[in-house]
């Protein structure tokens, strides 16, 4: 009641602002890519944020998942120091319920979402982030159970080179450079970066090798986008995935191709092809000269003395993805309507996870399994006078659950031409990932008897636009979740182990605003808000769970730009969060859990000074300036405050 009760309020509140602004402010048509059919923001009824990439967030690498946690409601948690590794979810889902593409090509592993944002692409060379809150499925396919994110990549102007190199604390390097290149049908960008850190405690260093090439090719209407990239990240895990080994390891390494034709007119088409392979390492004792080396089948740690005879081997995988889609849209009186459809087939290779094999592949992996995935929508959107109604369809076919349907539908109107109501019924699904069905480790156990996760959502909200650049949207959700997979125990002395919970149900609430009709000489330049809040009502049988219900109850981001002497400005983040519930302490000097204890109320601060001259800009950013100690994840720590400097050059 207390939600309605602000929301209604909220709904005045907009009205009240509107009935105060000219009638003649017209919307910003940003074209929408997270859709079936073509749309511009203004007609777009699912929630969506888009964040410019342009203008990068306080982060230290140009990575993706910082921007994300500082500028949206997505809930990115992040282990150790940046773009390390992220888990990312949306609306209280867990981080396998949320999709990330890249120019609509889904880059979601099979293995785990563990690895969502592990793709082959920095900031530096991305336009914009687009945030799709709520279920997908119908547009996306399976797996977007909450959300997705589809990061838009940068079309070059004018060929140049782009320079970028910043240290700081922990030792911490990074450099990127950028090539461009602009004939008159043709362009091509190639993209190089390099990071490492020697981590702020024991057993957090890493190091990063990204190279991302894409070039855009114009043959009349017909037009061409071809997209390669490459991955390598080495990284100390220290308590990343359980506290009780802190000499964790992974080496992760992927490649990712994909080709999208487009065109026509009266009918326009597109048709896109890809693949991505993805090697994942993951050691529980740390593998090297300084940590452990192994002797004989002993692990023996020669600076501890500690020694394991029970550990056989790492955990080596090698998922491959590939696809092939198409989609159709015609424009008629009706209204805009689109079909297509999709192949994608997943395959893993491993020692852990799969079926046991009759031969080993490569002499490494003993294990394997596969699925096929194909996928028809339907779309039509109906937007003209007052009246704005989307609505849609997918059929999913797999090899393991059978023929499946998933649908929904948008309604919106407008009272006024800058004032939209909108509402929506929209039902999604997500297999099971390799991980939760096969897992077996020393605090993890997978269950493939798993079945595929369900998921209504019923959500109101509405859309205010003051002018071209500033709106204030608000949105009201209830999610109803069937069969949600969790990691789950009965007590500390048991393993996690995956199940299906029979129920759990997710209310919430999501404010984003922004304001940046200043004057040309203003003072401040920007203001963005972001606010959200979840409930979620579970039926696990009073079971712990590892992932699904420590989500973000509260997350209030505040964005503030502003001058401060000619060609010197500066960039703060407010992130104040609360997460849901408790979680079992660990004592690392005793090697033991101790107790519960709730999460705490966490509040960073953020800034990045910048000073712009011709080709020139020097940057000096601190993370977390008052030093706070926070985690995003149970007994992982994260760094306290932190610099960073750096020079970005234009040739």
């Amino acid at each position: 009641m207390r939600i309605v009760l602000i929301y209604v309020l909220l709904i005045i509140i907009n009205i009240s602002v509107f009935s105060q602004t000219s009638d003649t402010i017209i919307l910003k048509e940003i074209i929408i890519n997270s859709s079936r059919i073509g749309l511009s923001e203004s007609q777009m009824l699912r929630p969506i944020q888009i964040v410019s990439l342009k203008k990068n967030s306080v982060n230290t690498d140009n990575s993706v998942s910082s921007v994300l946690k500082d500028m949206t409601a997505v809930d990115i948690r992040q282990r150790s120091f940046s773009s390390v590794q992220s888990d990312i979810s949306i609306r209280g889902g867990s981080f396998d319920q949320s999709i990330v593409l890249l120019n609509g090509i889904n880059l979601s592993d099979p293995q785990t979402g563990h690895h969502s944002l592990n793709i082959p692409v920095n900031s530096t060379v991305l336009e914009a982030a687009e945030i799709v809150y709520g279920p997908g499925s119908r547009i996306f396919g399976a797996n977007a159970l909450t959300g997705a994110v589809n990061f838009i990549s940068s079309i070059p102007q004018k060929s140049g080179i782009m320079l970028d190199v910043s240290y700081g604390s922990f030792n911490t390097v990074n450099g990127d450079v950028v090539l461009n290149h602009v004939a008159k049908k043709f362009n091509q960008t190639l993209n190089f970066n390099y990071t490492q850190s020697d981590g702020f405690i024991h057993n957090t260093d890493y190091n990063k090798i990204n190279v991302y090439y894409e070039n855009n090719i114009s043959l009349g209407k017909i037009k061409i986008k071809t997209m390669l990239g490459y991955l390598d990240k080495n990284f100390g895990a220290y308590s990343f995935y359980t506290p009780q080994y802190v000499n964790q390891y992974e080496k992760i390494r992927t490649g990712f191709g994909a080709v999208k034709v487009y065109g026509g007119s009266a009918i326009k088409w597109e048709y896109k092809a890809y693949y991505r392979g993805f090697t994942d390492e993951y050691q529980l004792f740390r593998e090297s000269a300084d940590y452990y080396q192994n002797i004989d089948g002993i692990w023996i740690n020669y600076t501890t003395g500690d020694s394991v005879s029970w550990y056989r081997s790492h955990n080596n995988h090698f998922t491959t993805v590939a696809g092939t889609g198409f989609n159709l849209e015609k424009d008629w009186i009706g209204g805009k309507s689109a079909i297509g459809g999709e192949y994608r087939y997943e395959q893993i290779y491993s020692n852990v996870l799969g079926n046991q094999l009759d031969e080993a592949y490569e002499n490494l992996y003993t294990k394997s399994d596969e699925r096929q995935n194909i996928t028809v929508f339907a779309e039509h959107g109906y937007y003209k006078n007052r009246i704005l109604i989307n609505a849609g369809a997918m059929a999913y076919y797999n090899q393991k659950y059978g023929l499946n349907f998933y649908y929904g539908g948008d309604a919106g109107y407008k009272i006024t031409e800058n004032f939209i109501v909108k509402a929506g019924v929209n039902k999604s699904m997500r297999l099971p990932t390799f991980t939760e069905l096969y897992y077996q480790g020393a605090a993890n156990e997978g269950n493939p008897n798993l079945v595929p996760e369900h998921a209504i959502s019923i959500e109101v909200g509405t859309k205010l636009y003051f002018s071209k650049k500033s709106f204030i949207n608000v949105n009201l959700y209830n999610r109803l979740g069937t069969n949600i997979i969790s990691w789950v125990r009965e007590s500390r002395a048991d393993k996690w182990k995956t199940e299906n919970l029979t129920e759990l149900n997710t209310y919430g609430a999501e404010i984003f605003g922004s304001y940046r009709d200043f004057e040309d000489n203003a003072f401040l330049n920007n203001i963005g808000l972001v606010y959200s809040y979840i409930y979620q009502d579970k039926d696990a049988a009073g079971l712990e769970s590892k992932y699904t219900l420590d989500h973000l109850k509260q997350k209030f981001v505040l964005n503030l730009s502003h001058k401060i002497y000619k060609n010197l400005s500066a960039d703060w983040t407010l992130n104040i969060f609360k997460r849901n519930g408790e979680y079992l302490l660990f004592d690392f000097e005793r090697n033991a859990y101790t107790n519960m204890v709730s999460f705490p109320l966490t509040e960073l601060v953020n800034l990045k000074v910048t000073a712009e001259f011709n080709k020139i800009d020097i940057f000096l950013s601190g993370y977390n300036l008052t030093n706070q100690s926070y985690f995003d994840i149970a007994n992982v720590p994260a760094p306290g405050i932190a610099v960073m400097g750096g020079v970005s050059v234009k040739l």
